[in-house]
């Protein structure tokens, strides 16, 4: 039996009662939580591996809810695509990321951009994260090389591939199979892992592609999870062919349930969409900062009024959590003239229990409470002013960076100790990273080092 026992912390357990324990202990017994509390009463233990958190701030470590992680390797590529007047956000789409990235993604670029992006992800705190793969033409096989990646970094994940009908049927049924098979391979394993169904979205995907596809998740009473409303075309879309706005018609196809995640909902009906959501149980992923870069400006506070359940993603091509929180508060205050909307308390709950919730797995991980699994995330205290119960929180949202996360705890395990990687080289991966990227550019006939 695995034991550890971080000590002398400043604990933020996130829990129902948000109790901060000061001069705090988490004992854990292979990957559960046993007992919390303060020092003296959770006591020295046995055999147990010490973590001495003295200065630090522990909490629970992030929920990533929406990420294609693979794209690391598409990072600050040396083109971007934009020199067309007529752009828009669906052009772009067509004309740049599908026929020149997402269509040239094999295996490699699946396996090293995933553990790379994977890496980032641990060093800004977040031990579960969601994955929707894409790359049709990588087709079958995508999310074996995905699952690699995500089992090497130890990383608590929830992974599925993007179902399309923009290809062929033929394609479609094989992104559907691909899902299909990689649920139950992990319901088989065990583990960390796990598996939903993904679909691209409304605009790539005929009626008859996402009623089968809910049909199957309802079948295997697995989750799944779609793109919806990242851009205006998507109303323009539907209205056009089935004279209705896109959450009217996913609702009246039967296609809305609590089981399902709906990424970005920058442009939702806010009239009709809350109630609809609230109505279906339908969870959102926020995905605020990479909204932003694409000039997009969501707005989750009808969403969050109506009692839809929220949670935050970083969309794959950023990765800094910490700036996620930050961005989804601005943006908000910013809309509203009113820097009181998007508290900090509520930015940290969306980070941790409320992306729990958003994958249906507030039960175990997302706060800090006995019978939890063991996922832990230790901070450097580097605050100019004491911390404690009324200020941490602020300190944690606002002031926080990359490198204040000091320690990794996964499942009980440590993956990352005094700011360093246990068993992962970190160099290693990003020189590999850096040569895959680079024969995509050379395939594209971009510029290159």
């Amino acid at each position: 039996m695995r034991k550890l026992l971080i000590k002398n912390g400043l604990i933020i357990t996130v829990d129902a009662e948000d109790r901060i324990i000061r001069g705090g202990s988490i004992y854990i017994e292979d990957n559960i939580i046993k007992e919390i509390g303060p020092d003296s009463e959770v006591g020295d233990k046995p055999d147990a591996e010490v973590i001495d958190a003295q200065g630090k701030v522990v909490i629970p470590g992030f929920v990533s809810c929406h990420n294609h992680l693979y794209s690391a390797v598409v990072r600050s590529i040396p083109y971007s695509g934009f020199e067309s007047p007529d752009f828009s956000f669906v052009s772009w789409m067509e004309r740049f990321w599908l026929p020149l990235l997402e269509d040239r993604v094999d295996l490699e670029q699946l396996y090293i951009g995933t553990k790379a992006n994977l890496l980032d992800h641990i060093r800004s705190g977040v031990t579960t994260t969601t994955d929707t793969a894409e790359g049709s033409y990588a087709l079958p096989g995508a999310l074996d090389a995905v699952d690699q990646a995500a089992i090497e970094t130890g990383t608590r994940a929830v992974l599925s591939f993007e179902t399309t009908g923009r290809i062929s049927e033929e394609n479609a049924a094989l992104g559907l199979e691909e899902n299909v098979k990689f649920i139950k391979k992990c319901r088989e394993r065990g583990g960390r892992i796990s598996g939903r169904i993904g679909v691209h979205t409304t605009y790539t995907c005929s009626t008859e592609l996402l009623q089968e596809v809910k049909k199957t998740a309802d079948e295997l009473e697995a989750g799944y999870m779609m793109h919806h409303l990242d851009d205006r075309y998507h109303h323009f879309d539907t209205t056009r062919r089935f004279g209705k706005r896109p959450t009217v018609y996913l609702e009246d196809i039967g296609f809305l349930s609590p089981n399902l995640i709906l990424f970005h909902c920058s442009y939702i009906d806010p009239l009709d969409d809350p109630a609809i959501f609230k109505q279906y149980d339908v969870k959102v992923a926020h995905n605020a900062e990479s909204n932003a870069i694409f000039s997009f400006w969501p707005n989750m506070i009808p969403l969050m009024k109506a009692g839809v359940v929220v949670g935050l993603g970083t969309d794959g091509q950023t990765f800094n959590f910490f700036e996620v929180m930050r961005t989804a508060q601005m943006i908000h205050r910013i809309r509203y003239e009113n820097p009181e909307v998007m508290p900090d308390n509520e930015m940290l709950r969306m980070a941790t229990i409320e992306g729990a919730k958003v994958l249906q797995k507030e039960d175990e991980i997302g706060s800090l409470e006995v019978g939890k699994k063991a996922d832990v995330v230790l901070l450097s205290d580097r605050s100019t002013v004491p911390l404690f119960e009324p200020n941490v929180k602020s300190y944690i949202v606002g002031t926080c960076e990359r490198i204040d996360v000091s320690g990794v705890v996964i499942d009980g395990e440590i993956i990352m100790k005094d700011g360093e990687f246990v068993n992962l080289d970190e160099e290693e991966v990003r020189a590999k990273c850096h040569e895959t990227a680079v024969k995509l550019w050379k395939r594209n006939d971009w510029p290159t080092p």
